[in-house]
């Protein structure tokens, strides 16, 4: 097994907030650190309520967005660690799983916003989870082990599926073990720039990613979209 380099496409959905006017600086303020503790819970969480209550989005919406994101890690991890399961339902759902778990275990704190030459930022301080890092060794060394079974001999009279089941099968075990006790890197701050529109206000795609990102250690983003909300 080759060990590529973590990319997680970043596909971010183009929402359209309705919030009533800000009406004050101080409310903006509040307003804006808020956007981004909803934007964070909801992909990363699931934590859709706040989501829910502040854009007026609707459940069904707010959940198919988080299932969206935890399947798009599963994919990555698939696609990092060469995992031939894309017919294998039951593995692929552990490894969703696993997505679920790590996303459930970020670390973050989202500062107040400020006004700066003219623009409003928010802060956000993100310990990056370091499970890619933390089971590196782990993963070579059961690598090296599956191969000398194969010279073995222990996998010839395989079908193509079972083999691939098997090899994946022990690459997540040590993934979701590792999970009970993430490791995190030194906190990176995050700063994103709000964008006021109209009476509309939003985060770039690239602030989107830059967050994402950080998230998780090691990760390689992507992505041509905007989420905006209305003040």
């Amino acid at each position: 097994m080759k060990i590529k380099k973590f990319l997680v496409v970043f596909l971010a959905a183009a929402i359209v907030w309705s919030i009533s006017a800000c009406g004050g600086k101080d409310k903006k303020e509040k307003k804006y650190s808020a956007y981004i503790e909803n934007l964070i819970m909801a992909n990363y969480l699931g934590a859709s309520d706040e989501y829910i209550e502040s854009t007026g989005a609707n459940k069904k919406d707010a959940e198919a967005m988080y299932n969206a994101n935890v399947d798009r890690l599963a994919k990555a991890l698939r696609n990092y660690y060469g995992l031939g399961i894309n017919e294998d339902d039951e593995l692929y759902a552990d490894l969703q799983k696993l997505s679920g778990k790590i996303y459930g275990n970020i670390k973050y704190s989202v500062g107040a916003a400020y006004k700066k030459s003219g623009h409003y930022f928010v802060d956000i301080s993100i310990s990056p989870i370091d499970i890619i890092a933390q089971t590196d060794a782990d993963v070579r060394n059961y690598v090296a082990d599956f191969n000398n079974r194969v010279s073995a001999g222990e996998f010839n009279n395989y079908e193509k599926e079972k083999y691939e089941h098997d090899f994946a099968e022990g690459i997540v075990d040590i993934l979701l073990k590792a999970a009970d006790g993430m490791k995190y890197q030194e906190p990176v701050t995050v700063t994103v720039t709000i964008l006021e529109e109209g009476d509309t206000f939003y985060i770039s795609s690239d602030d989107l990613a830059r967050i994402d990102e950080v998230m998780v250690a090691g990760s390689t983003f992507t992505d041509n979209t905007e989420s905006s909300t209305s003040e």
